[in-house]
């Protein structure tokens, strides 16, 4: 009887073993294309300092993209950049007809809708949400951004929190 339960438990123990060694562990994980993506952000910036979000997204050439930021908060102006990734911040904006300016048309705790904005080209860009120093009241403020695309595009889920915007300048073009 001891042997019986005994085997029955070794047998049960290469069962399970062998579940959880399959193969499809080995399955490379494919991020899910998306066609709207909603983030709420939260600025704390340092004193005197003009901070910002940044969020990647690989869209493609030719996509046609509306963004909204809504719900601004904290009697914070928004500035928003859009650029392809190279390797640091800064490039042509596409929200500012390819000036390096920041996309700035808002006062306080103002929403702003951009809409039919063309991608140049099939990258991975930088989307940057700027809260400037000197047109805001205070350190802090929150918003909410949605980005359509019509067509898919990965969110990279990446986000750098309350950096200092480098270079900035604001334009409403």
């Amino acid at each position: 009887m001891d042997t019986r339960i005994l085997r029955k438990t070794w047998i049960l123990s290469l069962i399970v073993l062998n579940i959880a060694c399959s193969k499809d562990d080995d399955i490379a994980t494919v991020t899910p294309e998306v066609t709207l993506v909603e983030k709420e952000g939260k600025w704390l910036c340092e004193f005197g300092q003009t901070c910002e979000h940044i969020y990647q997204f690989e869209l493609k050439k030719d996509s046609k993209i509306s963004i909204s930021v809504e719900d601004v908060t904290g009697n914070s102006t928004v500035s928003l950049d859009l650029s392809v990734d190279f390797g640091q911040f800064g490039g042509p904006n596409l929200l500012n007809n390819g000036e390096v300016s920041y996309y700035g048309c808002t006062d306080q705790n103002e929403e702003i809708s951009l809409t039919n904005i063309t991608i140049s080209e099939t990258a991975i860009y930088n989307f940057s949400v700027a809260r400037d120093w000197g047109l805001s009241a205070g350190p802090e403020g929150s918003y909410k951004v949605t980005i359509i695309s019509d067509t898919p595009f990965i969110d990279k889920s990446g986000i750098i929190q309350n950096t200092e915007a480098i270079n900035y300048d604001r334009e409403c073009l």
